[in-house]
């Protein structure tokens, strides 16, 4: 019987429910343990260890999520994993990157879910991969910003490491965008704005394990509102998967090297764009709309790989 780690921040958790019970059905001892948890002892020799469990003698760990500010239990994209303040994030994710040193397969690698956290990482590997995303600027100059949105007409400010749809505003060349980009320069140090992608009030949530699609989702914006999370009191309903939209996520999940991902697409006028990649997404959605089990492709996928 293979003893298969779950990384969790909440055990009570949808998705991480939904992973022990496929890991269940498959003849597999979970072995849930929060990330929080987990001492890394350094002497004669490293050891890691959750409560009385050696992480080192577990044959494989799924993780759901990897906690952070923000990070609930039904989390979407497993909350800020950016390194400013806290050292517990980078510690968590260095706890991955030993467990895979030591020989363990760790899904997603820990390497793929501080890619896909990273929405300047995202946005230059889709292009340098070819694919089709918004235009996208990084700048500290507020003329520069401002110069970008005169050109396209309307921008996102987004955080580099946001979760959820949180702190997401929609800019144009006003006063009131002025005021809100110097708040940000002086909150982040940066600002990643996006040019807005005109869209018929929905995005895509496509789900890639493995290079495959087992279903995609629309993820619909509440009335009045622009901004489709879920978690934002966005509705969502079934997508039938083209071929189109297939090949699209899984590059992009491929581009920032997820086994496992939730991929977010915007039709646009001048066809479908790649926005993000989420290295730790939420299957509950999924479920709820298609009746589709994601957590039974994870777990069938992680058990081929050991």
């Amino acid at each position: 019987m293979k003893h298969i780690g779950i990384a969790v921040t909440d055990p009570g958790d949808w998705t991480a429910v939904a992973l022990n019970d496929a890991l269940l059905k498959a003849s597999c001892r979970p072995v849930i343990f929060r990330l929080h948890d987990v001492t890394t002892s350094i002497q004669e020799h490293n050891r890691l260890y959750a409560g009385n469990t050696d992480l080192e003698s577990l044959d494989a760990v799924i993780v759901r999520d990897v906690g952070g500010s923000g990070s609930g239990g039904s989390g979407g994209s497993g909350g800020d994993i950016s390194s400013g303040g806290s050292e517990d994030m980078p510690y968590r994710l260095d706890v991955l990157c030993n467990l895979e040193r030591s020989g363990l397969k760790v899904v997603n690698p820990p390497e793929a879910i501080r890619t896909a956290a990273n929405k300047h990482i995202c946005s230059y590997l889709f292009r340098e991969h070819g694919l089709p995303t918004p235009d996208t600027i990084l700048t500290t100059d507020l003329d520069v910003a401002l110069a970008a949105i005169r050109d396209w007409g309307r921008a996102v400010v987004k955080p580099i490491f946001g979760f959820k749809g949180m702190d997401i505003h929609c800019v144009v060349d006003d006063e009131h965008s002025v005021k809100l980009l110097n708040s940000v320069i002086d909150s982040r140090g940066v600002l990643y704005l996006q040019r807005f992608v005109s869209n018929p009030g929905r995005d895509i949530r496509v789900f890639v394990v493995d290079r495959d699609v087992p279903a995609a989702i629309y993820r619909l914006a509440p009335p009045g509102s622009w901004i489709h999370n879920l978690s934002r009191g966005g509705s969502h309903k079934r997508c039938e998967v083209t071929g189109e939209i297939a090949s699209l996520a899984v590059e992009a999940a491929g581009a920032v090297g997820a086994v496992y991902a939730g991929v977010d697409l915007i039709e646009g006028e001048d066809g479908l764009q790649i926005l993000e990649v989420n290295g730790t997404p939420s299957i509950r959605g999924i479920y709820e709309a298609c009746g589709v089990n994601i957590a039974q492709d994870i777990v069938k996928c992680v058990i081929d790989m050991v």
